[in-house]
């Protein structure tokens, strides 16, 4: 039954994808207005999240974020799905990369490295790149860009997930409970694994508490977890919006081995970065979710 209900799904979802996308933002208007003022789609989070991470700005500005918000991310589902069907030319000049002296760098080195990134900037594009030599300066095989994902409980919208992912065949995708033999698998294969990091941690998990911002926050402690064991170098990446439609990929260097580092040291860099990132380009990050249901101890 999922299979069933994920082809036809699929099949509309291709048939839409065909579309310019200039038709697809002109949908997306409407449904950011839809989203943000009719259903108002976990409003009271949005407005909550904003508030409390720019505790001086006034109420008229958390809404213009807010609304700025909305239309980011019904941008964002318009992207994605247009990106189904076009071509890899097509979705690189959606892209750009800056940092890439950073990159190769380690690359040429022969190492593997985690990249750390937020919910920020349409990442799902850089599923679907152009040879990465030839357009962005990066001295690697596309295959070698992997992608780690945590597998959703709903069978249809993982394969869904997994069908626009491996579409163009672009990048790697692995789950995330097998990462870490992956990485011991390819020891020497000069990969790039990308991790989403500022999920709200799961309960039975050791969190690592950062200032982020302007409150105390909980961070996963996985992607650290890894780099500091297998002696990785880990990277991070902002993922900036230029225009409507630009995703410029900033990559900086957070550290050459982890082990070397402190516990919790990578990761409160990573949250500084992000910050600055978030603070530079508000409406950019995905404020729907729910960073802070989880709240450290009073005496942080």
């Amino acid at each position: 039954m999922a299979r069933l209900l994920y082809y036809i799904v699929s099949s509309l979802l291709w048939c839409f994808s065909l579309l310019p996308l200039r038709v697809h933002y002109c949908f997306a208007r409407v449904f950011s207005f839809v989203l943000g003022k009719l259903v108002k789609y976990r409003y009271s989070t949005v407005i909550t999240n904003i508030s409390r991470a720019f505790p001086d700005k006034y109420t008229w500005e958390v809404s213009k974020i807010a609304d700025e918000f909305y239309q980011y991310l019904c941008d964002m589902v318009a992207e994605t799905l247009w990106s189904y069907t076009a071509s890899d030319e097509q979705i690189g000049r959606l892209v750009g990369v800056e940092g890439s002296e950073e990159v190769n760098k380690i690359l040429t080195s022969g190492k593997n490295a985690i990249v750390m990134l937020g919910h920020i900037g349409n990442w799902e594009l850089f599923t679907g790149l152009p040879n990465l030599r030839k357009n962005f300066n990066l001295e690697m095989e596309n295959r070698n860009l992997v992608f780690v994902y945590k597998r959703p409980e709903s069978k249809v919208a993982d394969m869904l997930i997994s069908s626009i992912r491996n579409r163009h065949q672009a990048c790697s995708v692995v789950e995330m409970k097998s990462i870490v033999r992956k990485i011991l698998t390819e020891k020497n294969g000069g990969n790039l694994y990308f991790l989403l990091c500022d999920q709200s941690p799961d309960k039975g998990t050791s969190p690592i508490m950062v200032d982020f911002l302007h409150q105390p926050t909980y961070m996963i402690e996985g992607p650290e977890s890894i780099a500091r064991k297998l002696s990785l170098p880990v990277l991070y990446c902002g993922i900036v919006r230029n225009g409507r439609s630009g995703n410029i990929a900033k990559f900086k260097l957070i550290t050459e081995d982890a082990s070397r580092t402190e516990k919790g040291e990578v990761t409160r860099m990573f949250a500084q970065m992000l910050q600055k990132d978030i603070e530079q380009n508000p409406s950019t990050w995905l404020w729907s979710h729910r960073k802070w249901k989880r709240y450290p101890n009073k005496d942080y």
